[in-house]
């Protein structure tokens, strides 16, 4: 019976993820979700309480929950080009997710796991500011380095004159993150 009801959530996470591909969000109903995947509209508030949490669900099927395993076994830098690799296969979906703003949009979804995931891997390292003390809090830190991967990963996946792959996405953040803007001007 369990694994029916993982099929069905499934079904209808994917039903939502087609129909985002060919219409906007505000368009798509429960009933188009429903329909889309073969059950009765009352079915999916057996799931999800709204689409909105569907999307959530996907974000953590499709993206964290490998993430999360990866940097449990300590593989860092892997569990962030997962990221990069894991949108990118996705990318239409999530060029469309991108453009769902508002309470509960797609890039406060996004945040909010990415928060866990940054404070996950500074639960596994030892945390120093050394020289630093006192300027910048934990929180800051986490705070920043959230945002910053958040809007990278937006401006990345919306970008659609410079095609960069996952890889080169990755290469770039990698670069960013670890070159100040006074490390690169003259």
């Amino acid at each position: 019976m369990e694994r029916k009801r993982e099929v069905t959530k499934a079904l209808l996470a994917e039903s939502f993820k087609e129909l985002m591909l060919k219409s906007s969000f505000d368009k798509i109903t429960i009933k188009m979700i429903t329909d889309a995947a073969g059950v009765i509209r009352p079915t999916f508030y057996n799931y999800f309480q709204d689409k909105h949490e569907v999307m959530e669900w996907l974000l953590e099927e499709e993206v964290f929950k490998g993430v999360r395993r990866t940097m449990e076994e300590h593989r860092d830098m892997e569990a962030i080009h997962m990221i990069f690799k894991k949108i990118e296969k996705e990318k239409g979906y999530y060029q469309k997710a991108f453009e769902v703003t508002g309470q509960n949009g797609f890039e406060e979804i996004l945040t909010r796991e990415m928060k866990r995931m940054v404070e996950l891997l500074l639960e596994n390292h030892e945390f120093t500011l050394e020289k630093n003390q006192g300027l910048i809090s934990k929180r800051a830190f986490v705070e920043f380095q959230t945002a910053t991967v958040v809007s990278g990963l937006k401006l990345w996946i919306m970008n659609r004159e410079q095609n960069l792959n996952a890889d080169e996405a990755m290469e770039f953040y990698v670069f960013l993150m670890s070159h100040s803007i006074l490390d690169i001007i003259s």
